[in-house]
């Protein structure tokens, strides 16, 4: 067999499941298809699920508006190109979904991109927060510890790790 025609191969597949994955809302299609064990889905219930998640709110939270635009996109652009690519049986006339085995080859490349652990960032929130009280219980006099100098320093090192552990926290979570 000629490997240059297997590695031309292979080369394809994979930049067409990173084309197809480039997209966050196809990724999120994946992703739930992946982990539901009916063998259809109703669009209906999928744009509302990746409403939710795209809000980062419960799905009984999402808003008519909220899954409308999600449902619009999956029914005329993001379904019908899986569809094409063999990744789902998409019928638009009946709004069901059906996933193929292609999802859970491109759920691999999904899971393997970095997911948001946020028990560092906690930790540093902890930390940084009582670094913070420390210094102000210090500051107060209410721990004679340090002088004036000492308090200072202190408070700018500790506002400034409590500030990036915020914007760590709040700001890199997706």
């Amino acid at each position: 067999m000629n490997h240059a025609v297997t590695d031309a191969s292979e080369e394809a597949n994979t930049d067409s499941a990173f084309e197809i994955l480039s997209n966050p809302r196809r990724r999120y299609v994946i992703e739930f298809l992946a982990h539901t064990e009916d063998t259809t889905v109703r669009l209906q219930e999928l744009s509302e699920q990746l409403a939710a998640w795209e809000n980062d709110i419960s799905r009984q939270a999402v808003t008519y508006k909220q899954r409308k635009r999600v449902y619009t996109s999956l029914y005329q652009t993001h379904l019908p190109k899986l569809d094409e690519e063999n990744i789902v049986e998409y019928d638009p006339r009946s709004g069901i979904v059906r996933p193929t085995s292609e999802v859970d080859r491109l759920y691999a490349y999904v899971q393997t991109t970095p997911t948001t652990d946020d028990s560092w960032q906690r930790l540093e929130l902890a930390v940084s927060g009582g670094c913070l009280l420390v210094a102000s219980v210090v500051g107060m006099g209410l721990i004679p510890y340090g002088g004036e100098s000492g308090y200072a320093v202190g408070v700018i090192v500790s506002v400034l790790f409590f500030a990036f552990s915020v914007r760590d926290y709040y700001f890199l979570k997706r």
